[in-house]
């Protein structure tokens, strides 16, 4: 009976193994390669901001993520000249964007705020402006490029 006992716990062992070894793959994190991976707000988008009092331009967005935390660049248009801009913040919560960018026109400082919404494949949303000359607010979409 003794030697009974032994071998029973080693053939259960044995037959519980490869059903463990399972869900330990199962629960692992799919690959970047696999389909099956979750759809990033990282990427490269392209689009246009409208102002309030009806100025328009083209606005690009790189999004990248950098461990936990998020690096954006940005680049927009204003009376056909580009206009670079240097990144102050960018928040990333679920599908909620938020970035934060100074950047200056004819010698005048100002930081613009974007607050969009995330939808897979493009972002979209409201902007606020401010500068020495005043205020201006308008709306702005990007798609992935």
């Amino acid at each position: 009976m003794k030697r009974l006992l032994p071998s029973t716990l080693l053939a259960l062992n044995l037959l519980l193994l490869p059903s463990l070894s399972a869900a330990e793959t199962k629960s692992a994190p799919p690959s970047a390669g696999k389909s099956s991976a979750k759809p990033t707000i990282a990427g490269e988008y392209s689009g246009n901001y409208k102002g309030s009092n009806e100025t328009t331009g083209a606005l690009r967005i790189k999004i990248k993520a950098d461990g936990a935390d998020w690096i954006a660049e940005s680049m927009f248009t204003f009376e056909g000249t580009e206009v670079p801009t240097k990144m102050k913040s960018i928040k990333v919560e679920g599908s909620k964007v938020e970035i934060v960018f100074g950047w200056e026109v004819q010698g005048t400082a100002a930081q613009s705020k974007l607050n969009g919404e995330w939808d897979g494949t493009k972002i979209e949303g409201k902007y606020e402006s401010s500068s020495a000359e005043g205020a201006a607010q308008g709306t702005w979409s990007v798609t992935r490029a």
